[in-house]
């Protein structure tokens, strides 16, 4: 199967170093950049609404190093994806790591410190679609930055063959549509029976 829209990547980036779960990948969640001087917050007792780091997050945050977000690769043509954890057998950031949390004063709970293996999978034609698009409105929000490739836009997903899924990260059998584009029909059905 090939596909107009090549191969890209991102990283996560998020403003707040929030972590993302991933609505195309069940069960997926990617840890952000964390960098405690991005953990800020306007003070609204400042005339001025200066941004400060809460006491709560810059006492332990801030005897950390930065650490790498993980990245997210798809080929959309082969409907292929890879996980990737940068602190993964990565020593030099994990010492880096296990030091910063030795200065903490709360107790540290276990000493080998590393980051997630590489996953693969494939996904359907279906949930590929969707899951680029949510890639995309990732990189437009800010949530992510491209690590690799051409950045996509909504109108090259739009063009990948398939439909998108109504509700992608649902683990469990429900009665709404599979697809986005049957949830009119399905909306009026449901409002007849009342």
């Amino acid at each position: 199967m090939s596909s107009s829209l090549p191969p890209f990547g991102v990283k996560v980036d998020h403003p707040r170093s929030c972590d993302l779960i991933v609505q195309g990948i069940p069960g997926c969640r990617l840890r952000s950049r964390i960098t405690a001087s991005r953990m800020t917050v306007v003070n609204k007792d400042a005339p001025d609404g200066e941004q400060v780091i809460p006491p709560d997050q810059s006492r332990h945050l801030g005897i950390l190093p930065e650490i790498p977000g993980m990245e997210l690769h798809v080929n959309p043509g082969k409907q292929t994806y890879k996980i990737i954890d940068p602190l993964h057998n990565n020593e030099k950031i994990l010492n880096r790591l296990k030091r910063g949390l030795e200065q903490d004063e709360r107790p540290v709970r276990g000493t080998k410190y590393n980051g997630l293996p590489p996953q693969e999978g494939t996904l359907d034609q279906h949930r590929m679609k969707t899951l680029c698009r949510e890639m995309v409105q990732w990189l437009e929000v800010g949530f992510v930055v491209m690590a690799k490739g051409p950045k996509p836009s909504l109108e090259d997903v739009g063009e990948l063959p398939g439909k998108y899924l109504l509700n992608p990260g649902a683990t469990i059998p429900n009665s709404q549509p599979r697809f986005e584009e049957d949830m009119e029909a399905y909306e009026l059905a449901v409002n007849q029976v009342r």
